[in-house]
């Protein structure tokens, strides 16, 4: 299956639902050196299998990126153009992404920037990096995942081979806490779907993804901003926390979009039962349960701290529903600590 998606005045190809060796043209790379952007877990899984993708083209090389949610920072971007000088300029190339998020977003920053004739693809090894390569902001960031530069830029093709993400173990949680969290954003609907198809975790683990990619790209196209921003402050906090660090980069994601729920929540009441709502997420396997000893009056003061360089935050009064953006107050912090307690208490 194929859609055309756009996003300011660009256009990206995406194929989904059938197998790579089938969805990637034969030709594809022709006449092109390609130069496939990966983390070391896809190169040692599947290094026959993407090269073989590419037998028509000039040269193929790999470049092996941290495996690290933000690996699209500062350190990696100046590695890899260093690799790249050894290149030559009167090529044309092909820039492959093959990696996780960071990887997607580094790849589709370098096409823009460098001064190589060049395009950008990515083969897609989970949903959240089809989503990251939907995002027409590219960007390099900091170590704690702020922005410091930015392009716009789209792949030619994306490509989303589902049998790729049954081996990415608890990464399809990962991908179903964004699904989940383009529901808070855009879409009731959408999101009672989910709580009804994926009642636990069992039916998160076993069931494709791929028939929601056509809505996925609806939703990009219309609100990738605010999908994308949606829980970043909260999430950037963890960062600047003692305890932070006992918590994955995913689970600081997950954090940041729970506390921006229930902030809003808080502040206008969304029309989602909030104690069903964590239920549900600690049946598909989130777990709702902070480190040990966890201050909320210095994670309150790191939200403010971080807020100094973010957007303000957007409240819905109903899902999918903006409101305002705002910044959170230091008294709806005091609270927020309040609500977790008391929703964990009945659930």
């Amino acid at each position: 299956m194929e859609l055309v998606y756009r996003q300011d005045h660009k256009q990206s190809l995406v194929t989904f639902g059938e197998p790579l060796n089938k969805a990637v043209p034969k030709d594809f790379g022709a006449g092109r050196h390609v130069i496939i952007l990966t983390n070391q877990k896809y190169y040692d899984r599947s290094f026959e299998k993407i090269t073989q993708l590419f037998q028509h083209s000039l040269d193929i090389d790999w470049y092996i990126c941290r495996n690290q949610l933000y690996s699209n920072n500062m350190q990696e971007f100046q590695d890899i153009l260093a690799f790249l000088e050894r290149f030559p300029r009167n090529q044309k190339y092909l820039f492959c992404s093959y990696g996780n998020e960071g990887v997607t977003a580094l790849t589709g920053f370098l096409d823009q920037v460098s001064l190589f004739d060049s395009s950008y693809c990515c083969l897609s090894v989970s949903l959240r990096s089809l989503m990251k390569a939907l995002v027409a902001r590219q960007e390099i960031v900091a170590r704690d995942g702020r922005g410091v530069l930015q392009v716009a830029n789209l792949p030619a093709a994306i490509f989303f081979d589902q049998t790729l993400t049954a081996a990415q173990g608890d990464g399809k949680l990962v991908d179903f806490l964004l699904l989940i969290r383009c529901g808070l954003v855009c879409d009731q609907s959408f999101l009672q779907g989910l709580f009804q198809n994926f009642p636990e975790a069992q039916q998160v683990f076993s069931r494709s993804f791929v028939s929601l990619v056509p809505q996925l790209a609806s939703f990009y196209q219309e609100h990738q901003e605010s999908i994308e921003s949606y829980g970043k402050l909260f999430e950037l906090a963890f960062y600047e926390t003692a305890q932070g660090h006992l918590l994955s980069a995913n689970m600081k994601r997950f954090w940041g979009i729970l506390f921006h729920l229930l902030w809003n929540h808080q502040s206008v009441p969304l029309d989602l039962d909030m104690v069903k709502f964590c239920r549900w997420l600690q049946r598909v396997g989130l777990p709702l349960t902070l480190p040990k000893d966890f201050s909320f009056t210095e994670y309150g003061i790191a939200v403010l701290k971080v807020a100094k360089d973010l957007p303000p935050a957007e409240i819905y009064h109903k899902i999918g529903q903006l409101r305002e953006t705002r910044y959170p107050t230091n008294e709806e912090l005091v609270n927020l600590t309040d609500t977790y307690h008391e929703i964990m208490e009945r659930i």
